[in-house]
């Protein structure tokens, strides 16, 4: 009895792992030991293989993906980009104001409450400014940042 009938499953969703190089040890084996009794998953892998061979060939990835990149980096994407950041964080911060002035002008609110909430809230925003400022700083100094996998 072959690995195929012992299994009663072909392992065709793992070949591309396996021509990648992304499957564990075990993986890769118990892919191995299937593929030499199981002539369906060997011509599987072997159209596989060369479908990837003419698709490196043709050089077709990398130009769109050069395209793409090129197209995410024009001037008017960059300005309707941050136009809408602008308009984002202007209206967030209008809002946020209005909110603010109702909070404290409400006199069913004792003033002890305003002052646990109003903590908390200022905790959170501190936690967020934190957490922003640490990932900016990440940003300009992370040297892997431009590595294309």
């Amino acid at each position: 009895m072959n690995e195929s009938e012992h299994t009663g499953r072909h392992v065709g969703e793992q070949l591309s792992g396996y021509l990648d190089g992304e499957l564990t040890q075990q993986q890769r084996q118990r892919v191995e030991l299937h593929l030499s009794g199981c002539t369906e998953c060997s011509a599987m892998l072997t159209e596989l293989d060369a479908l990837r061979e003419r698709m490196g060939r043709s050089g077709l990835s990398s130009r769109f993906e050069d395209q793409w990149r090129e197209n995410m980096e024009d001037s008017g994407v960059q300005l309707s980009k941050g136009l809408g950041w602008l308009l984002a964080i202007g209206a967030g911060l209008i809002i946020l104001g209005a909110i603010i002035v109702a909070f404290f002008s409400d006199s069913g609110i004792s003033v002890t409450w305003k002052v646990i909430i109003s903590a908390f809230y200022l905790g959170i925003a501190a936690l967020f400014v934190s957490v922003l400022r640490q990932r900016l700083i990440e940003r300009k100094t992370d040297k892997y940042k431009d590595v294309e996998i």
